[in-house]
């Protein structure tokens, strides 16, 4: 059950943060590697090694301008194999970089945020999350670490090929099912530095209603919150099965139907088809084929165009 925000007087004081990974727990980082790796203009960033702790094990990647990091288990009863019995293969956690991250918990705090798994590595780096029952089914991530930077053009090109196919992407947003988005919307512009604010609207199914918005004083980083609109639609399915928390992978292609022929091929599972006109077409890679991430693709009629 979410816990309320207290409902106190105060000052809002927005926190300078950097977005700087989401996180795929996953069985097998090796697996992972290979499937995004061969579907995925990936660029490795740092290869697989131990975590802060004994519990697991990670590498990261760029995924054109997002930073994508994979954990798995390194012992039993870890946190991360207690996430894989009980929710399977998918999206762990999103991971920011925070100026000032004694000030950032004070805030949360104060205003009733449970915050958990406090802890300080052997370099002096300190981190913390806010639980997901604090923040609509998302763990959330802060980081003070010593020298944050941001990837070279070569680490992250904005719109990398595709391997194997005539088309090119570029990591468009992170979705999270929530059941009431202007709470969960107030909950990030409480605290975080907000651009691009989207309006509220119905998606183009008809049976959902979505924002969008972009967090982070740079590299500004891309986030959309859907709901239920109808009562049957795709968001209350997932509510009711595995509750609020982080949905999709969206990214935006300039052809698409290369790259689905390609991953049939392959064995991919595509599902969710659609059409809605003007140049634009949608298609999801299922779960089952992405190490439990649905990955939803859109073909833009200009890719390069601003958001």
């Amino acid at each position: 059950m979410l816990e309320p925000i207290r409902r106190v007087p105060y000052r809002k004081r927005v926190h300078h943060v950097r977005v700087d990974h989401f996180s795929i727990a996953v069985r097998s980082i090796d697996a992972a590697l290979e499937f995004f790796g061969r579907h995925f203009p990936v660029v490795m960033h740092e290869p697989k090694r131990d975590g802060y702790t004994d519990d697991f094990r990670w590498c990261d990647f760029y995924l054109g301008a997002a930073k994508v990091e994979l954990i798995e288990s390194s012992r039993p009863g870890s946190f991360v194999e207690k996430f894989l019995d009980r929710r399977g293969e998918g999206i762990h956690h999103l991971s920011l970089e925070v100026e000032d991250l004694d000030a950032l918990l004070h805030d949360l705090r104060r205003d009733g945020l449970r915050i958990v798994d406090e802890h300080e590595t052997e370099r002096g780096d300190r981190t913390a999350f806010i639980s997901p029952r604090s923040a609509h089914g998302m763990l959330v991530q802060f980081w003070q670490a010593d020298a944050p930077s941001d990837p070279t053009p070569e680490q992250a090109p904005p719109l990398p090929r595709l391997p194997g196919v005539d088309s090119r992407m570029r990591f468009d947003h992170l979705s999270s099912a929530v059941r009431d988005i202007p709470a969960a919307y107030a909950l990030f512009a409480r605290y975080l530095p907000i651009a691009q604010e989207g309006v509220l609207h119905r998606g183009y199914a008809g049976d959902f209603d979505l924002k969008q918005f972009t967090i982070g004083d740079r590299g500004r980083f891309r986030m959309e919150f859907v709901a239920d609109a109808s009562g049957s639609s795709f968001v209350r399915r997932f509510l009711e099965r595995r509750g609020e928390g982080f949905h999709h992978l969206s990214i935006d292609v300039d052809r698409i139907d290369p790259l689905l022929e390609r991953m049939r091929d392959s064995g991919v599972r595509i599902v969710d088809e659609a059409e809605p006109g003007g140049g634009f077409k949608t298609a999801f890679v299922s779960p089952r084929s992405a190490h439990g991430v649905l990955i939803q693709f859109w073909q833009i009629p200009d890719l390069e165009a601003e958001w």
